[in-house]
Protein backbone atom coordinates (compact mmCIF):
# COMPACT_ATOMS: atom_id res chain seq x y z
CA UNK A 1 0.00 0.00 0.00
CA UNK A 2 1.25 3.51 -0.79
CA UNK A 3 0.70 7.08 0.31
CA UNK A 4 -1.41 7.63 -2.79
CA UNK A 5 -3.68 4.73 -1.82
CA UNK A 6 -4.35 6.39 1.53
CA UNK A 7 -5.01 9.78 -0.06
CA UNK A 8 -7.34 8.17 -2.60
CA UNK A 9 -9.22 6.38 0.18
CA UNK A 10 -9.66 9.61 2.12
CA UNK A 11 -10.82 11.52 -0.96
CA UNK A 12 -13.34 8.74 -1.61
CA UNK A 13 -15.08 9.21 1.71
CA UNK A 14 -17.94 11.06 0.07
CA UNK A 15 -19.88 11.47 3.30
CA UNK A 16 -16.89 13.34 4.77
CA UNK A 17 -16.31 15.62 1.79
CA UNK A 18 -18.00 18.57 3.50
CA UNK A 19 -18.96 19.38 7.05
CA UNK A 20 -22.70 18.75 7.47
CA UNK A 21 -24.86 21.85 7.48
CA UNK A 22 -25.90 21.46 11.12
CA UNK A 23 -22.31 21.04 12.28
CA UNK A 24 -21.18 24.06 10.25
CA UNK A 25 -23.92 26.12 11.88
CA UNK A 26 -22.96 24.90 15.36
CA UNK A 27 -19.29 25.75 14.81
CA UNK A 28 -20.18 29.15 13.35
CA UNK A 29 -22.57 29.94 16.19
CA UNK A 30 -20.21 28.77 18.95
CA UNK A 31 -17.47 30.94 17.45
CA UNK A 32 -19.70 34.04 17.33
CA UNK A 33 -19.10 36.29 20.37
CA UNK A 34 -22.66 37.62 20.03
CA UNK A 35 -24.28 34.16 20.12
CA UNK A 36 -26.45 33.21 23.09
CA UNK A 37 -27.04 29.81 24.72
CA UNK A 38 -30.51 29.85 23.17
CA UNK A 39 -28.96 30.10 19.70
CA UNK A 40 -26.90 26.98 20.36
CA UNK A 41 -29.85 25.21 21.99
CA UNK A 42 -32.05 25.82 18.96
CA UNK A 43 -29.45 24.12 16.75
CA UNK A 44 -28.55 21.14 18.93
CA UNK A 45 -32.17 20.36 19.81
CA UNK A 46 -32.75 19.41 16.15
CA UNK A 47 -30.28 16.48 16.49
CA UNK A 48 -31.43 14.05 19.22
CA UNK A 49 -28.17 12.04 19.15
CA UNK A 50 -26.00 15.10 19.64
CA UNK A 51 -28.34 16.48 22.29
CA UNK A 52 -28.23 13.20 24.21
CA UNK A 53 -24.40 13.14 24.06
CA UNK A 54 -24.16 16.73 25.30
CA UNK A 55 -26.51 16.01 28.21
CA UNK A 56 -24.65 12.81 29.05
CA UNK A 57 -21.26 14.53 29.08
CA UNK A 58 -22.59 17.37 31.25
CA UNK A 59 -23.77 14.81 33.81
CA UNK A 60 -20.61 12.75 33.68
CA UNK A 61 -18.14 12.17 36.47
CA UNK A 62 -15.72 14.53 34.68
CA UNK A 63 -17.61 17.52 36.01
CA UNK A 64 -19.01 16.17 39.28
CA UNK A 65 -22.59 16.92 38.28
CA UNK A 66 -24.02 13.42 37.92
CA UNK A 67 -27.80 13.71 37.56
CA UNK A 68 -27.85 17.43 38.35
CA UNK A 69 -28.15 18.70 34.78
CA UNK A 70 -31.78 18.10 33.88
CA UNK A 71 -32.11 19.47 30.35
CA UNK A 72 -30.16 20.40 27.24
CA UNK A 73 -30.19 24.12 27.88
CA UNK A 74 -28.64 23.63 31.32
CA UNK A 75 -26.02 21.37 29.74
CA UNK A 76 -25.08 24.03 27.19
CA UNK A 77 -24.80 26.68 29.89
CA UNK A 78 -22.68 24.36 32.03
CA UNK A 79 -20.30 23.04 29.36
CA UNK A 80 -19.74 26.26 27.45
CA UNK A 81 -19.48 26.90 23.73
CA UNK A 82 -15.94 25.59 23.23
CA UNK A 83 -16.70 22.16 24.68
CA UNK A 84 -19.99 22.01 22.74
CA UNK A 85 -18.10 22.74 19.53
CA UNK A 86 -15.57 20.02 20.35
CA UNK A 87 -18.29 17.46 20.99
CA UNK A 88 -20.10 18.32 17.76
CA UNK A 89 -16.95 18.08 15.64
CA UNK A 90 -15.78 14.91 17.34
CA UNK A 91 -19.13 13.17 16.99
CA UNK A 92 -19.30 13.97 13.28
CA UNK A 93 -15.95 12.36 12.55
CA UNK A 94 -16.60 9.47 14.94
CA UNK A 95 -19.98 8.60 13.44
CA UNK A 96 -18.68 8.89 9.89
CA UNK A 97 -15.63 6.69 10.41
CA UNK A 98 -16.97 4.03 12.79
CA UNK A 99 -18.45 1.74 10.15
CA UNK A 100 -16.89 -1.35 11.75
CA UNK A 101 -18.22 -2.63 15.05
CA UNK A 102 -15.24 -4.19 16.81
CA UNK A 103 -13.32 -4.10 20.06
CA UNK A 104 -10.38 -2.50 18.28
CA UNK A 105 -12.45 0.39 16.92
CA UNK A 106 -14.13 0.89 20.29
CA UNK A 107 -10.77 0.92 22.07
CA UNK A 108 -9.32 3.38 19.57
CA UNK A 109 -12.13 5.82 20.34
CA UNK A 110 -11.87 5.22 24.09
CA UNK A 111 -8.14 5.90 23.84
CA UNK A 112 -8.78 9.11 21.92
CA UNK A 113 -11.36 10.30 24.45
CA UNK A 114 -9.04 9.54 27.36
CA UNK A 115 -6.27 11.54 25.72
CA UNK A 116 -8.75 14.38 25.13
CA UNK A 117 -9.79 14.28 28.78
CA UNK A 118 -6.20 14.30 30.08
CA UNK A 119 -5.15 17.03 27.64
CA UNK A 120 -7.97 19.27 28.85
CA UNK A 121 -6.91 18.68 32.47
CA UNK A 122 -3.30 19.50 31.60
CA UNK A 123 -4.21 22.68 29.74
CA UNK A 124 -3.73 25.02 32.75
CA UNK A 125 -0.11 23.88 32.99
CA UNK A 126 0.60 24.79 29.37
CA UNK A 127 0.59 28.54 28.64
CA UNK A 128 -1.31 29.76 25.58
CA UNK A 129 -3.65 26.78 25.55
CA UNK A 130 -7.41 26.57 26.04
CA UNK A 131 -9.02 23.50 27.59
CA UNK A 132 -11.51 23.12 24.73
CA UNK A 133 -8.78 23.26 22.10
CA UNK A 134 -6.73 20.64 23.93
CA UNK A 135 -9.78 18.41 24.27
CA UNK A 136 -10.63 18.53 20.57
CA UNK A 137 -7.00 18.02 19.51
CA UNK A 138 -6.79 15.02 21.85
CA UNK A 139 -10.06 13.58 20.59
CA UNK A 140 -8.88 13.63 16.98
CA UNK A 141 -5.12 13.15 17.42
CA UNK A 142 -5.20 9.48 16.31
CA UNK A 143 -7.85 9.83 13.60
CA UNK A 144 -5.26 8.61 11.10
CA UNK A 145 -5.03 5.26 12.92
CA UNK A 146 -8.79 4.89 12.56
CA UNK A 147 -8.44 5.57 8.83
CA UNK A 148 -5.81 2.82 8.66
CA UNK A 149 -8.05 0.38 10.51
CA UNK A 150 -10.96 1.15 8.18
CA UNK A 151 -8.71 0.66 5.14
CA UNK A 152 -7.17 -2.64 6.22
CA UNK A 153 -7.69 -4.17 9.64
CA UNK A 154 -5.20 -6.90 8.69
CA UNK A 155 -2.38 -4.44 8.01
CA UNK A 156 -3.35 -2.36 11.03
CA UNK A 157 -3.11 -5.42 13.28
CA UNK A 158 0.46 -6.09 12.15
CA UNK A 159 1.64 -2.80 13.62
CA UNK A 160 2.91 -3.01 17.19
CA UNK A 161 2.68 -0.03 19.52
CA UNK A 162 6.40 0.35 20.10
CA UNK A 163 8.92 3.12 19.45
CA UNK A 164 9.05 1.99 15.81
CA UNK A 165 5.31 2.54 15.34
CA UNK A 166 5.69 5.25 12.70
CA UNK A 167 8.27 3.23 10.76
CA UNK A 168 5.96 0.20 10.80
CA UNK A 169 3.12 2.34 9.47
CA UNK A 170 5.31 3.60 6.65
CA UNK A 171 6.06 0.00 5.69
CA UNK A 172 2.40 -1.08 5.72
CA UNK A 173 0.58 2.03 4.46
CA UNK A 174 3.24 4.18 2.81
CA UNK A 175 2.65 6.98 5.34
CA UNK A 176 2.17 7.51 9.07
CA UNK A 177 -1.12 7.91 10.91
CA UNK A 178 -0.10 11.48 11.69
CA UNK A 179 0.11 12.23 7.97
CA UNK A 180 -3.15 10.44 7.20
CA UNK A 181 -4.90 12.27 10.02
CA UNK A 182 -3.77 15.64 8.75
CA UNK A 183 -4.97 14.82 5.22
CA UNK A 184 -8.38 13.82 6.58
CA UNK A 185 -8.75 16.98 8.65
CA UNK A 186 -7.88 19.06 5.59
CA UNK A 187 -10.43 17.20 3.48
CA UNK A 188 -13.08 17.83 6.13
CA UNK A 189 -12.46 21.54 6.12
CA UNK A 190 -12.04 21.41 9.88
CA UNK A 191 -10.14 24.04 11.90
CA UNK A 192 -6.55 24.35 10.63
CA UNK A 193 -5.36 24.59 14.23
CA UNK A 194 -5.92 20.84 14.49
CA UNK A 195 -3.34 20.03 11.84
CA UNK A 196 -0.30 20.67 14.01
CA UNK A 197 -1.32 18.55 17.03
CA UNK A 198 -2.34 15.70 14.75
CA UNK A 199 0.89 15.94 12.77
CA UNK A 200 3.37 16.31 15.63
CA UNK A 201 1.88 14.61 18.70
CA UNK A 202 4.57 11.90 18.49
CA UNK A 203 7.32 14.48 17.88
CA UNK A 204 6.39 17.59 19.93
CA UNK A 205 9.91 19.00 19.64
CA UNK A 206 9.33 19.59 15.93
CA UNK A 207 6.37 21.90 16.56
CA UNK A 208 6.81 25.63 16.88
CA UNK A 209 3.36 26.99 16.02
CA UNK A 210 0.60 25.41 18.09
CA UNK A 211 0.85 27.37 21.34
CA UNK A 212 1.83 24.25 23.33
CA UNK A 213 -1.28 22.23 22.39
CA UNK A 214 0.98 19.62 20.79
CA UNK A 215 2.97 19.20 24.00
CA UNK A 216 -0.23 18.85 26.07
CA UNK A 217 -1.64 16.19 23.75
CA UNK A 218 1.66 14.31 23.51
CA UNK A 219 2.01 14.19 27.29
CA UNK A 220 -1.65 13.25 27.74
CA UNK A 221 -1.25 10.31 25.38
CA UNK A 222 1.84 9.09 27.22
CA UNK A 223 0.06 9.37 30.56
CA UNK A 224 -2.92 7.29 29.41
CA UNK A 225 -0.44 4.64 28.27
CA UNK A 226 1.39 4.74 31.60
CA UNK A 227 -1.63 4.54 33.88
CA UNK A 228 -3.35 1.67 32.06
CA UNK A 229 -2.57 0.82 28.48
CA UNK A 230 -4.79 -1.08 26.08
CA UNK A 231 -3.23 -2.97 23.16
CA UNK A 232 -4.37 -0.14 20.87
CA UNK A 233 -2.77 2.65 22.92
CA UNK A 234 0.32 4.18 21.34
CA UNK A 235 1.52 6.73 23.88
CA UNK A 236 5.16 5.64 24.03
CA UNK A 237 7.41 7.63 26.36
CA UNK A 238 10.35 9.32 24.65
CA UNK A 239 13.14 11.66 25.64
CA UNK A 240 11.12 14.51 24.14
CA UNK A 241 8.42 13.96 26.74
CA UNK A 242 10.90 14.14 29.60
CA UNK A 243 11.96 17.47 28.12
CA UNK A 244 8.30 18.58 28.15
CA UNK A 245 8.05 17.72 31.85
CA UNK A 246 11.13 19.80 32.59
CA UNK A 247 10.12 22.72 30.37
CA UNK A 248 6.73 23.13 32.03
CA UNK A 249 7.87 22.19 35.55
CA UNK A 250 5.45 19.29 35.82
CA UNK A 251 6.03 17.29 38.99
CA UNK A 252 5.24 13.68 39.85
CA UNK A 253 2.54 15.00 42.17
CA UNK A 254 0.81 16.76 39.28
CA UNK A 255 1.06 13.73 37.00
CA UNK A 256 -0.28 11.43 39.70
CA UNK A 257 -3.20 13.80 40.24
CA UNK A 258 -4.03 13.60 36.55
CA UNK A 259 -3.74 9.83 36.75
CA UNK A 260 -6.20 9.66 39.63
CA UNK A 261 -8.69 11.82 37.72
CA UNK A 262 -8.34 9.59 34.67
CA UNK A 263 -8.83 6.47 36.80
CA UNK A 264 -12.07 7.91 38.18
CA UNK A 265 -13.29 8.92 34.74
CA UNK A 266 -12.47 5.70 32.87
CA UNK A 267 -15.70 3.80 33.63
CA UNK A 268 -17.69 6.81 32.41
CA UNK A 269 -15.63 7.08 29.22
CA UNK A 270 -15.94 3.37 28.51
CA UNK A 271 -19.70 3.48 29.00
CA UNK A 272 -19.98 6.25 26.41
CA UNK A 273 -18.74 3.84 23.74
CA UNK A 274 -20.31 0.64 25.01
CA UNK A 275 -23.07 0.67 22.37
CA UNK A 276 -20.65 0.86 19.41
Amino acid sequence: MTEQDVKKYISGLYDLSTIPVLLANIVRTCSNPKATPYDVYNLISTDPALGARVLRVANSVFYGRSGEIKNLYQAIMFLGFERIKSLALGMTVQNSLSSRSSNIMTNLWIHSYEVAYCASILSPYFPQTVSGDCFLAGLLHDIGRIVFFEMSSAKFSKIETTESLLEQEMAEFGCTHTMAGAWLIESLGMPVELLTPITYHHRPALDATSGNVVAAVALAEALTFTFKARPEDDGIWTEELYAVLQQFALTDKTLNRVGEQLKAARPEIESMFSSQ
